[in-house]
């Protein structure tokens, strides 16, 4: 049986809104259903520019008084910056917690609910559900502490391999706004509701789709432990440019790439060069 461990998520971020329409202001901003958060917690969703492209990337729970958002802290004030404007006379307030709220990755945790009982709301704490193998747990770091006091360490490199392996997208400050939500596969992770109604975006969004243009995706991808690639660079397919890099990390089994790339070019191999071979296709969940 594969042991838990737990990684110090220190960059990444939590905001919360708050207020008696926090949850549907939030409904149309987002591109996941926000309405199924008590069945999902930790829902995967997109804030969209209006032309479509995705500018942060959040995982979202109930709480009792409105909505937790889980995000990088890079990507938390243009956040912050942009959505006060669309809030007119909602009832809702946006504050960043992330110096009073720490985050937690569990590793091969088992079945969120063996944690939950351990994860008091009473106590701060707010577990959410990445995929089957990764859970995150949000709160005060005395309550986290308390929590985890029995649970190995692993490094940010694990949680980093163990996402790219779920095909989970990641944004920096630098890729945000290049990628439509079905290039990262939100449509195929439950992040994206066709039936949820309007957001910001959300008509080009629905477009695309309707017009089946989606032509290209994020692809999984491994290469030799040296291969390093940063998010955004351009990747090759022979001499002819065929994507750009979402993600990577490394681990003892090499390095871990996630990237959008044209299907066409889905058995093909990558390289960080013209006619570099160096990163071949790997399995990819619900691809």
């Amino acid at each position: 049986m594969p042991t838990t461990r737990y990684c110090d998520l220190a960059e990444f971020g939590a905001v919360a809104a708050t207020g008696p329409d926090a949850r549907s202001f939030l409904q149309g901003q987002f591109t996941c259903d926000l309405t199924q958060l008590e069945r999902h917690p930790g829902q995967l969703g997109a804030a969209c520019s209006p032309q479509g492209r995705v500018l942060e990337l959040v995982r979202c729970a109930a709480t009792a008084d409105g909505v937790l958002l889980v995000l990088r802290r890079a990507l938390i004030p243009a956040l912050l910056a942009r959505l006060p404007k669309y809030i007119l006379r909602a009832r809702v307030k946006l504050a960043d917690r992330s110096d009073e709220l720490a985050i937690a990755g569990l590793i091969d945790g088992g079945p969120p609910t063996a944690w939950s009982a351990a994860t008091p709301a009473a106590a701060g704490l707010t577990l959410l559900v990445a995929s089957p193998q990764r859970l995150l747990l949000v709160g005060p770091a005395a309550a986290i502490g308390s929590v985890l006091a029995a649970v190995p360490p692993a490094t940010a490199g694990e949680w980093e391999c163990a996402s790219i392996r779920d095909g989970e997208p990641d944004l920096e400050p630098r890729t945000a706004g290049i990628w439509i939500p079905q290039m990262l596969n939100l449509d195929l992770l439950a992040g994206l509701s066709f039936t949820k109604g309007c957001y910001t975006g959300q008509e080009i969004v629905a477009r695309t789709q309707h017009l089946g243009r989606i032509k290209r995706r994020m692809l999984r991808y491994t290469g030799p432990a040296g291969a390093a690639v940063t998010a955004g660079q351009m990747l090759y397919s022979g001499a002819a440019h065929a994507g750009q890099a979402v993600r990577s990390a490394a681990d003892g089994d090499g390095t871990h790439l996630l990237a959008v790339t044209g299907l066409e070019l889905r058995s093909e191999p990558l390289g960080r060069e013209p006619g570099g071979t160096e990163f071949v296709p790997a399995a990819l969940p619900g691809l």
